[in-house]
C-alpha cells in the first residue's frame, strides 16, 4: 500500500475505531479544524483536527534540532564558591556518571535526554516531508509505529524541572549562573512539546495509507463483542482473528499478552526496588574531605530546613509519594480485576490514567543527581558524586513505567460487561 495524497480539507473524518482504554466502538466522526472526538464512554480523546498538521510539526522540529544543538556549544550553568569555580555543559551530566561507573544512569539520560527525542524529531520530520513522495510503505510504517512507541520516553520537560530543583538546592552555597545552553535547552524543550502537541496520531496514519473500509459499528458495543479488535498504533479496526493491523502492520491482541501476570511481576520487582532507594544514598556530598551522605528524604529535610518549602513538597510528592501511591494503586487495580470486581469502572480508569501521567515525573530526583555531580567538582573543596540508591530509584521509576503500559484497562470494562450479561 502506498502513501495517499489529499487535498486539505476543512473536514478530516476519522474511521470508525475502538477506544484504546475501553474497548467501546465508536463509528466514523466529521471534524472541523480545531475539533476533537472523545470516546463518549470514558472520555478518553480518540483524534484532534489540528490545523497545518503537515507544516508546523516540520517547524518546530527544524527549530528543536538548532536549539538542541546550541544547548550542546555554550556552557549549560556554572558554580562558584569560595574564590573557586566550575562550569557544566549539557553532555558532562552523562559523561560524569560514565566516568564514575555508574553506566546504566548514562545510558538512561542518553536516551531520555537525547537518543529517543532527536529520533522522534528526526521520524516526524521525514515522514511528513515524504508524504506525498515515493517513500516505501514499510518504512513508513516502521517509522510510524516507532512515533508511537517512543514518546512515552521523552523526559526533556522532566530533566528541565530537575534543573530548576537543582538551582534551588545551590543557591544558598554558591553562586549559580545559567549558561547560553540552558536557555537554548529551554527553547528545545518547549519545542519539542509543541511538536508532539501538533501532530494527531490517528490523522498522521490517515494521511498517509488512507481510511479503512467503511465500517458500521453498533456504538454501544465493545470491539471484543463484535468479533473486531482495535489498533493501539493507529486506530483502525481489525477482525478479531488478524494477527496484524491490515494498516500499519503492528501485531494485534484483543488484550495485552501476558494478561496480569507480568503486571504483578514488574510491581513486585518495583517494591523491592523500592526499599534500597529510600534506605540508601542518593547522592553523597565530600566537603573539605567530610563525607555527607544523603537519601531522599534527607534532602527533602534539608531543603525544608532551608526555608525551600515549595521545592522541597515538590521533591517529596514526586520522589516519595508518587511512585508509592503509583505502586499501589496498580496493585488495588490488578486485584480488583483479578476478583472480578467490576463495579464503578470510570473511577477505576480515571486512577489508571493518573498513574500513567504522574509515573515519568518520578524522575525529576535522578535527573537532580545528575546535574549536581556533573557540576559541583571541585576536588579540594566540593564534590557531588551519585548513591546507590540513584540506580535503584530509576529503576523503580522506569519499571513502574512499563508496568502502567502492561496493564490492560479494557479488562476493567470487561467486567462490567460479564455482570451485565449474568444479569
Amino acid at each position: 500500500m502506498h502513501p495517499v495524497s489529499h487535498q486539505h480539507p476543512t473536514i478530516y473524518t476519522h474511521d470508525a475505531t475502538a477506544c484504546e482504554e475501553c474497548d467501546l466502538l465508536v463509528p466514523a466522526t466529521p471534524l472541523a479544524v480545531g475539533e476533537a472526538s472523545d470516546c463518549p464512554r470514558c472520555g478518553h480523546v480518540l483524534s484532534r483536527h489540528l490545523p497545518e498538521q503537515e507544516r508546523k510539526p516540520i517547524a518546530y522540529g527544524f527549530a528543536a534540532l538548532i536549539m538542541f544543538a546550541f544547548s550542546n556549544v555554550f556552557t549549560f550553568m556554572s558554580f562558584s564558591s569560595h574564590g573557586v569555580g566550575q562550569e557544566m555543559t549539557f553532555l558532562q551530566c552523562i559523561t560524569t556518571l560514565v566516568d564514575q561507573g555508574y553506566l546504566f544512569l548514562g545510558a538512561v539520560l542518553s536516551l531520555t535526554l537525547i537518543g529517543l527525542p532527536l529520533v522522534y524529531i528526526g521520524s516526524i520530520m521525514l515522514v511528513l516531508w515524504r508524504l506525498d513522495k515515493d517513500l516505501h510503505s514499510n518504512a513508513l510504517r516502521s517509522l510510524g509505529r516507532l512515533l508511537c512507541r517512543i514518546k512515552p520516553w521523552l523526559m526533556v520537560d522532566v530533566f528541565l524541572i530537575g534543573v530548576l530543583i537543582s538551582l534551588v538546592k545551590l543557591m544558598g552555597m554558591a553562586d549559580i549562573k545559567m549558561g547560553l545552553s540552558f536557555w537554548a535547552f529551554v527553547g528545545y524543550t518547549l519545542l519539542l512539546i509543541k511538536m508532539i502537541s501538533s501532530l494527531d496520531r490517528m490523522w498522521l496514519w490517515q494521511r498517509l495509507f488512507g481510511p479503512t473500509a467503511a465500517r458500521e459499528v453498533d456504538p454501544e458495543a465493545s470491539a471484543l463483542s463484535c468479533g473486531l479488535v482495535g489498533c493501539h498504533i493507529c486506530g483502525a479496526l481489525n477482525e478479531g482473528d488478524a494477527h496484524s493491523c491490515a494498516r500499519c502492520g503492528d501485531h494485534l491482541h484483543s488484550r495485552k499478552p501476558g494478561g496480569l501476570n507480568r503486571t504483578w511481576a514488574l510491581l513486585i520487582t518495583s517494591v523491592i526496588l523500592y526499599v534500597p532507594a529510600n534506605l540508601y544514598p542518593i547522592m553523597d556530598t565530600v566537603f573539605l574531605g567530610d563525607d555527607s551522605p544523603s537519601t531522599i528524604m534527607g534532602g527533602v529535610v534539608l531543603l525544608w530546613a532551608m526555608g525551600s518549602y515549595p521545592i522541597a513538597a515538590v521533591i517529596f510528592f514526586a520522589s516519595v509519594v508518587v511512585p508509592l501511591v503509583k505502586i499501589l494503586a496498580l496493585l488495588w487495580l490488578c486485584y480488583v480485576v483479578q476478583r472480578g470486581q467490576g463495579a464503578s469502572p470510570l473511577r477505576k480508569l480515571k486512577l489508571y490514567r493518573m498513574t500513567e501521567f504522574v509515573g515519568r515525573w518520578s524522575m525529576i530526583d535522578v535527573f537532580v543527581v545528575a546535574i549536581l555531580a556533573g557540576l559541583i567538582r571541585l576536588d579540594n573543596l566540593m564534590t557531588i558524586y551519585p548513591g546507590p540508591a540513584a540506580v535503584a530509584f530509576a529503576g523503580v521509576v522506569l519499571i513502574t513505567m512499563v508496568a502502567a503500559m502492561s496493564f490492560d484497562s479494557r479488562l476493567i470494562w470487561d467486567l462490567q460487561q460479564g455482570e451485565r450479561e449474568r444479569e
